[in-house]
């Protein structure tokens, strides 16, 4: 016997080579000598029982191969059974037990088939026995596992399949993520389960029969006329059969596909310990047909074979193709076939010596770390697509971003949870999205604003229902545009900037990203406040090179000072400095009302918030440009507004101008009828709370208290509605509350970007939508339902040319009066009696 124990040969042997390497191939290793001798030294194979699949025969105890083939791949077969070594599985044997069962069915009496038996009979018999054999054997606690285990073999195919499939239409069609991901998920287990269910029973199962090297199945024979087949082919035949589909079974057991499979994992390979394998017994007569399978067929599975004999097995030579004349170049492809399978005889002998020992030693365990690094591997492709599923599925999903308690950036609006008063325009405009064709040509506008406030904010409802009046305004144009005959369609998508625009700058990167993968994605609309935060979201789009048009922003800083003005900002409103020069010329020489002069004595209340540029550019302007006297007081909350208050009216002032946001107006008039009223200093308010002034005088008719002057932007009057926004409040109704004043610069901002939408479409020589949109915006001119709109056509200056600014009053229980409308410019103020 050789100096190294026949254990570290095996040792060798069963070692599978990196994943990155080519399979090996496993020897027939044969001890001869002494029977115990030789039966000493391959017992040392019993030593790897407890880290490989092992069998151990004695080859004089079966009658035939196929007794063989079933103790080893059976349904209690030895090389099945899981070995706690591997941590893996243990080899599916469905093909050796497939030709097993039809075997086993040969000279069975065929009930009613006569004699000699009517193939049909036969066939339709074979066909219940197959099925009752399946039946059976599905009851098994083993085949059960082995179900278990292929439809989660499966499912590392489906499941991380389904879920980029799920995250790649949740990024393709807004709103719906819930619905894709809960349908990516039911994909997953229905398409792990069929997958499954091929694998273990099924075309995938039984296609390999086809090209079996033996007693191969025809091309349009039915699985159960192959088994008939089989039953009644020779013995010969089926043992080789059998044989080869055990290597086959060994051999996909070990494949390393391109999906996780336990074949990755496997790192040693099976053995067989044959004992007394004497020339006549079924034993050598298996051995003998592995080399033959192996050499001659090119069966490639996997299996080391250690056997002891005292007579050692000769290598048969290949015998050469012979035939007919006629059939000589089958002959010839037959031969160039075996010559491209044949490979060297796998015996390796070794001659045991009558005084060896087994050894002390045993061999060395394996650390497991390619199975563990399958698992490794197989966990991640379930649970990261599971851990995605509930990411995008939980909480503010993921695209979203949560800040301050709310789910800002651009995403599906379930997640966002909108404000009660925008929550219905939304889902609108989400009806009017899932009724656009699919054939359809469509191009994305995104609402950039506040969909949410934070939890228990107060003060907010006027804010929202600014948001609601531009989303209204948008759906009302959205609605109109889709309905006609163009195949061009407009969808609109939402980014969240949270409450007070305070995620204006992440919205706008969402925005961003999704129009670096969505060449729909035209231009952005919204920006109603001027701000820090919407300053800086103006820079990321511009950046972007994407359209923009704001609705209401006013701050001249928005769009970018001296040379650095943003060339994608188009603003519909007056911007301040504008404005102011109206608001200046009412106060100066106009007067505000009937008991107050010309320039009064003016004190400005201004809000005082970090980032916050409307209401201290409104009070610097007005303080710059205001010839009278006035002094300026600033608040911070409701409590300090009412400090403010006092100290204005406290101060000699005939009129307290307020430049803040339309959050506090209610409290604004409490702290007037507080400090100011029995004083009779007038209050006038800018801009930004029209829309809560105007709802305020509809919501209550003639019950309302509300008395002020006010600065607005678009005539707010009932009885003065222009086509556009006939259109709008034909669309709004009667549901909802909204600010009509935002919904008409909604209104015109959708349609500013359709119109030049259908401008590039008549163009047709620019390939990038976004870069027409950008020149059409330019000079635009159309008449909307703010009035006219005209665009500058500087190179990068384009706010909105000739805009009115209308100056207003109201009295408690009176509706709104129009007291002068102006267009000014940058030399006058260009005010008007109003018309009606």
């Amino acid at each position: 016997m050789p100096r190294t124990p026949v254990y570290q040969v095996i040792d060798e042997a069963v070692r599978r080579p990196s994943p990155l390497s080519r399979e090996r191939g496993l020897p027939i290793l044969v001890i001869v000598g002494e029977p115990a001798a030789a039966a000493r030294a391959a017992g040392t194979a019993a030593w790897f029982g407890r880290r490989v699949p092992y069998a151990e025969l004695d080859a004089g105890d079966f009658p035939d191969v196929a007794a063989i083939a079933e103790r080893l791949a059976g349904a209690q077969g030895m090389l099945s059974t899981w070995v706690r070594g591997t941590l893996l599985p243990p080899p599916r044997f469905p093909l050796t037990l497939f030709a097993l069962w039809a075997w086993s069915r040969r000279g069975a009496e065929v009930p009613g088939a006569g004699t000699p038996p009517n193939p049909v009979v036969k066939r339709l018999v074979f066909r219940q026995w197959m099925a009752e054999w399946r039946k059976e054997r599905a009851r098994t606690g083993r085949v059960r596992r082995a179900m278990a285990d292929y439809v989660g073999r499966a499912m590392t195919t489906w499941i991380p399949a389904s879920g980029l499939a799920a995250y790649g239409l949740q990024k393709l069609v807004d709103g719906v993520s819930l619905v894709v991901w809960g349908a990516g998920i039911a994909v997953a287990l229905v398409g792990g389960l069929v997958h499954a269910l091929l694998l273990i029973r099924g075309p995938i199962f039984y296609r390999w029969f086809r090209r079996a090297p033996y007693l191969r199945r025809g091309r349009d024979e039915s699985v159960v006329e192959y088994a008939v087949r089989v039953s009644e082919a020779p013995p010969e035949e089926v043992e080789r059969l059998l044989v080869a589909a055990l290597l086959e079974d060994l051999r996909q057991a070990y494949q390393r596909r391109v999906i996780p499979w336990p074949g990755w994992g496997r790192d040693t390979y099976p053995v067989l310990q044959l004992r007394n394998a004497e020339p006549g017994t079924a034993g050598r007569r298996f051995m003998e047909l592995v080399d033959d399978v192996r050499s001659v067929a090119g069966q490639k599975g996997p299996l080391l074979v250690v056997a002891s004999t005292t007579v050692a097995p000769a290598a048969e030579p290949v015998e050469p193709p012979t035939g007919p004349e006629p059939d000589a170049v089958e002959l010839f492809r037959g031969w160039r076939e075996r010559v491209r399978r044949l490979r060297p005889s796998p015996y390796v002998v070794i001659e045991a010596e009558p005084s060896a020992g087994t050894g002390k030693d045993e061999p060395r365990r394996l650390l497991p770390v390619r199975p563990l690094g399958y698992w490794l591997a197989v966990t991640a492709l379930l649970v990261l697509p599971l851990t995605g599923a509930v990411v995008a599925t939980s909480g503010c999903g993921a695209e979203l971003t949560r800040v301050a308690e709310q789910c800002v950036g651009l995403g599906a609006l379930e997640k966002m949870a909108p404000h009660p008063l925008v929550q219905p325009v939304l889902e609108r405009i989400e009806r009017q999205n899932a009724r656009i064709p699919f054939t359809a040509k469509v191009f994305t506008v995104a609402y950039l604003g506040p969909l949410t406030t934070q939890p228990g904010a107060a003060f907010k409802d006027g804010q929202m229902a600014a948001v609601a009046g531009e989303l209204t305004g948008i759906g009302a144009y959205q609605d109109s545009y889709n309905r006609g005959k163009s195949d061009w369609k407009m969808r609109i998508v939402f980014a969240n900037t949270g409450q007070d625009f305070l995620s204006a700058e992440l919205a706008a990167r969402d925005v961003e990203e999704r129009a670096r993968r969505d060449p729909s994605l035209t231009a952005v609309v919204g920006f109603a406040w001027s701000r820090e935060e919407v300053r800086r979201a103006v820079d990321v789009l511009t950046r972007a090179n994407l359209p923009m048009v704001s609705t209401v922003s006013t701050v001249g800083r928005i769009a970018g000072t001296g040379r650095q003005r943003s060339a994608y900002l188009f603003r519909l409103a007056v911007v301040d400095e504008l404005q102011t020069r109206a608001t200046v010329a009412w106060l100066d020489t106009l007067g505000l009302a009937d008991d107050v002069g010309p320039r009064p004595d003016v004190a400005v209340v201004w809000q005082r918030q970090e980032g916050e540029l409307y209401s201290e550019d409104l009070k610097n302007l007005f303080l710059r440009d205001y010839p009278g006297r006035r002094s300026d007081h600033s608040f911070g909350d409701d409590a300090s507004l009412g400090a403010a208050m006092e100290e204005a009216c406290g101060s000699g002032a005939r009129v307290v101008y307020y430049t803040g946001r339309a959050d506090f107006l209610t409290s604004l008039k409490r702290a007037w009828g507080a400090s100011c009223e029995r004083r009779k200093v007038r209050l006038l308010v800018s801009d930004d709370l029209t829309g809560a002034v105007a709802n305020d005088v509809a919501s209550n008719g003639g019950g309302h208290d509300t008395t002020l002057s006010f600065v607005s932007l678009t005539d707010v009057r009932d009885a003065s509605l222009n086509q556009g926004q006939k259109s709008l409040r034909q669309w709004a109704g009667t549901s909802g509350v909204f600010s009509f004043a935002h919904a008409s610069f909604g209104y015109d901002a959708a349609q500013a970007v359709a119109i030049a939408v259908d401008a590039y479409r008549t163009q047709g020589g620019a390939e990038d939508i976004r870069a027409g949109v950008h020149y059409n915006l330019r000079g635009l001119r159309f008449d909307g339902a703010t009035g006219t709109v005209t665009f500058s056509g500087d190179a990068k200056d384009h706010d909105a040319q000739g805009r009115e600014v209308w100056l207003m009053s109201v009295a408690s229980g009176q509706p709104i009066r129009a007291m002068w409308v102006c267009r000014p410019t940058a030399a006058q103020a260009g005010c008007t009696a109003p018309p009606g």
